[in-house]
């Protein structure tokens, strides 16, 4: 009868022997792209916490309407920029919970209901008898007039008991209810009564320092903010090179509004300096009338970096719904904040509101650094780059020897992915992986070199035109 062995060993029976192994290669990872990073206020959701999104619509259902002081546009112009899917942390500590308390026929207290989430989101609840079968009676959680959620239970005897059953049965998003005290009398109907006491979380400087340690176990290619306070912005620098070194492969995009005077926007943004930070300039008008500077307008491009496939760039890509740029430059201008790091916005000559050059704040190289590092367009290929290979080769970690065959297997899936970026216009052809002859492998070490050549947008034509009074007469 057939049974396994392992390598080396001598079964003592004879008999036939087998075993196994994997002949094929780690499939080559794919593009893990289109994820923003979000950070905001709003009068609702829960705090210090990073929730996936995955449409526009789920901001509302998530975050409320954001409130009279909310930012919760940050995720909104992600989406509209084109961004697939978004980790949204609402920011700040504290705050209180709206409270009711629902009372019985005899005017007792009877079951306290706390609203889930802090905040100053304006909720009503309402308990009245069913449509639908008058021995039943329901439990309304409404903002305005929409009704959000329901809870039926029976209202006949026992009410209380009634109520914190069907509750526990039916988990809400909503609120919570606790008992106050036991009753034999039916809870008294409210047509609507408002849930009151709710106050919104503090946002301070240490608010997004902590929504930023929140964000590092996600995986997101680029984050925006609701603020232009340079000190956050400058926080989240910081933040972004650090988990960069930790191979976090992302961007964080800021703006300033025009209120800023423009030479002072130049000298901010040249002071970043970093091929990690994106900084936006100027803005937009859309149709409605609504301004777009700042970190409104950062959000939108965040959302646009997201979502422009790295063989892409997004100079002169046009922004959805925009009518008007809120500063037109001259000329000059326009040059003096390519070469300060700033992205901004100009028209076309169909008179459409575009991107005029997808730079990020890199203005001096370092010794490091090629000139490719100053465009969007080029560090996403390249963050793109180093996360593939690492997710094609990490599986092989342990898995492999470190000799000869075990080094090409390492050097033959590196390979595919560079020819598979090579096929998708990312890189030119030629790129490939060798092993380091410089440094020359030792236990469990051993070196590699990734050579390639990320493909640039053309952004600027040259013409020559040739004219002349009339065709020489030989001809």
């Amino acid at each position: 009868m057939a049974s396994f062995f392992i390598i080396g060993e001598k079964k003592t029976r004879p008999g036939v022997y087998f075993r196994y192994e994997n002949w094929g290669r780690p499939p080559v990872a794919g593009v893990d792209d289109g994820k923003c990073a979000a950070v905001f206020r709003s009068n609702w959701g829960p705090l210090g916490k990073a929730l996936v999104l995955e449409q526009s619509e789920d901001i509302a259902k998530q975050f409320g309407d954001g409130g009279e002081n909310g930012t919760t546009a940050v995720p909104m112009e992600q989406f509209k920029g084109g961004a697939r899917l978004v980790y949204a942390v609402r920011l700040g500590s504290g705050g209180t919970h709206g409270v009711y308390q629902i009372e019985d026929d005899a005017g007792n207290a009877v079951v306290q209901l706390t609203l889930k989430y802090p905040g100053s989101r304006s909720l009503s609840v309402a308990i009245r008898p069913t449509l639908m079968d008058a021995g039943k009676t329901e439990l309304l959680i409404l903002e305005g007039t929409e009704q959000l959620e329901s809870l039926t239970f029976s209202n006949a005897e026992n009410s209380v008991a009634a109520l914190l059953e069907a509750f526990e049965k039916q988990k809400s998003s909503y609120f919570v209810l606790t008992k106050l005290a036991d009753s034999t009398e039916k809870l008294k109907t409210i047509d609507q009564a408002e849930i009151t006491g709710g106050t919104d979380p503090t946002v301070n400087v240490a608010a997004y320092s902590a929504a930023f340690e929140v964000l590092e176990s996600n995986r997101w290619n680029v984050m925006a903010i609701d603020t232009a306070d340079t000190s956050i912005q400058m926080m989240m620098q910081l933040f972004l090179n650090r988990i960069y070194q930790g191979g976090k492969f992302c961007m964080g995009v800021i703006g300033e509004p025009t209120t800023i005077d423009f030479d002072t926007r130049l000298k901010h943004a040249s002071a970043y300096n970093d091929y990690q930070m994106v900084y936006v300039g100027n803005g937009f008008t859309d149709i409605a009338g609504n301004v777009y500077e700042g970190w409104l307008a950062a959000a939108r491009i965040a959302g646009l970096i997201a979502g422009t496939p790295s063989n892409e760039s997004i100079t002169h890509l046009a922004i959805t719904g925009a009518t008007e740029v809120t500063e037109l430059l001259t000329n000059n201008q326009h040059e003096r904040a390519i070469k300060a790091g700033a992205l901004m916005f100009s028209v076309s000559a169909a008179n459409t509101v575009w991107v005029e050059q997808g730079i990020n704040t890199l203005v001096l190289p370092g010794t490091k650094e090629d000139l490719g590092w100053q465009k969007i367009k080029r560090v996403k290929v390249r963050f793109e780059l180093f996360q593939r290979l690492n997710d094609t080769v990490e599986p092989l970690v342990g898995r492999i020897n470190n000799d000869p065959d075990g080094r090409m297997t390492v050097i033959q899936v590196s390979n595919a992915v560079c020819q598979t970026m090579v096929a998708e216009r990312k890189l030119l052809a030629g790129a490939h992986v060798e092993q380091d002859e410089n440094n020359k492998p030792e236990g469990d070490s051993a070196w590699f070199v990734v050579y390639a050549d990320d493909i640039d947008a053309l952004e600027k034509m040259y013409y020559c035109f040739k004219f002349r009074f009339a065709p020489d007469d030989e001809e």
